[in-house]
């Protein structure tokens, strides 16, 4: 974990040079360029592959071709992983992180978040067959999360005497738990529900232990000193709100529209931090 704060350290140093270098302009870039580059993190169904197109969508990118359009610029999808997303962003590979970042103070320092686009809570899970009834029970147990996660931190902090494995995404992680190599694994309750929908039948029920260990909204991540870009996605944000397609985008993917049928709890544009 040192090793990653400290390179985080030195991406802090970059994002001032690159800050300095590029003048802050990135809005009138994107609208210069005619594109927008947005990077994504395959979970389902916020970013993941359509099996018969092949081509990759859901909520999150539906919010990309939504701002693209607003700005009137063509949308490009960038897929990268959670452990790699923020040194994409920094480096300029992409404009913007559209994937399920959640804000923490260490991540504030290298990179500004816009407002909220989506809320929801992170449950340790088990199967259904396990003894394990609550969370406190996991003290010394094997938890799988995915690499460099907000909650695979979250649950070494809480059970320093538990085996926290890391495996290269959320769907890998949860596989581990279907397969018993691990007693539990750390899901958003959305993720989580979609991963079970999706599974062979016959493959292990889950269980969803109470409270959940932490309930987080995600936003947008920018590069630091784009203050212009971060107002202009607020503004988007609060749009979406108002207009009612904020609840319709949540209707297709995660509401009464999608298998999910999960009610919306937040609202769109919530401040974070």
């Amino acid at each position: 974990m040192k090793t990653v704060w400290r390179n985080l350290g030195r991406l802090v140093v970059i994002a001032a040079f690159s800050i300095s270098a590029a003048h802050a302009r990135q809005l009138e870039d994107i609208k210069a360029n005619g594109k927008f580059v947005c990077g994504l993190t395959i979970v389902q169904p916020f970013a993941y592959y359509d099996q018969t197109t092949r081509e990759v969508v859901g909520y999150e990118v539906d919010l990309c071709n939504m701002i693209a359009a607003d700005l009137g610029v063509k949308s490009e999808g960038k897929v990268v992983a959670a452990d790699v997303r923020v040194p994409e962003l920094i480096e300029g590979r992409i404009d913007l992180l559209a994937a399920l970042m959640s804000y923490t103070k260490e991540r504030a320092k290298v990179i500004d978040f816009s407002n909220q686009y989506v809320e929801d809570g992170f449950y340790f899970i088990v199967r259904e067959d396990s003894p394990i009834a609550k969370v406190d029970q996991l003290s010394d147990k094997r938890i799988s999360a995915a690499k460099g996660s907000l909650y695979q931190s979250a649950a070494a902090r809480k059970f320093p005497d538990a085996n926290v494995i890391a495996f290269d995404d959320g769907p890998l992680a949860f596989l581990a738990l279907q397969q018993g190599k691990v007693d539990a694994t750390i899901q958003r309750s959305a993720a989580a529900v979609g991963l079970q929908l999706r599974s062979p039948e016959g493959s292990p029920k889950i269980r969803l232990l109470e409270p959940p260990l932490l309930r987080q909204g995600s936003g947008f991540g920018i590069r630091k000193g784009e203050d212009e870009f971060k107002a202009y996605l607020n503004s988007f944000l609060d749009k979406l709100e108002a207009s009612g397609e904020a609840q319709k985008l949540w209707d297709k993917w995660l509401g009464s529209k999608s298998d999910y049928k999960l009610e919306r709890t937040f609202k769109i544009g919530k401040a974070m931090g």
